[in-house]
């Protein structure tokens, strides 16, 4: 999800690493789900990148996989909404149920 909002900002690797005061690599990989977002980085890519909410949504999802202690790939959906017509509660639900199942609800892209 974080790469939607990199790329939708028309950012680089190393323009939202500069961004965030963080390396471009840390960025990439976040990305790639190699390491696990720390939820200062959330926040500050939240800010940056004006996600409406959405990327702090996912901040639960994110403790859940620091507690397994290896983090695994996550199928991440994209849905076409503003913050208003997505309230964060919503957000967050829609989240959760797309982290735990493979096949996206009804009118839900990948």
């Amino acid at each position: 999800m974080a790469r939607h909002f990199r790329i939708r900002a028309r950012l680089t690797h190393q323009e939202l690493g500069e961004k965030l005061h963080y390396s471009a690599g840390l960025v990439g990989h976040v990305e790639t789900a190699t390491r696990v977002a720390s939820d200062e980085y959330v926040l500050r890519l939240e800010e940056a990148l004006g996600a409406g909410g959405l990327l702090a949504a996912a901040l639960p999802m994110l403790e859940e996989e620091r507690h397994r202690g290896m983090p695994g790939r996550v199928q991440v959906f994209v849905v076409d909404a503003t913050a208003e017509e997505l309230p964060p509660p919503e957000a967050a639900k829609l989240l959760r149920r797309l982290a735990t199942s493979a096949t996206p609800p009804p009118g839900i892209r990948r």
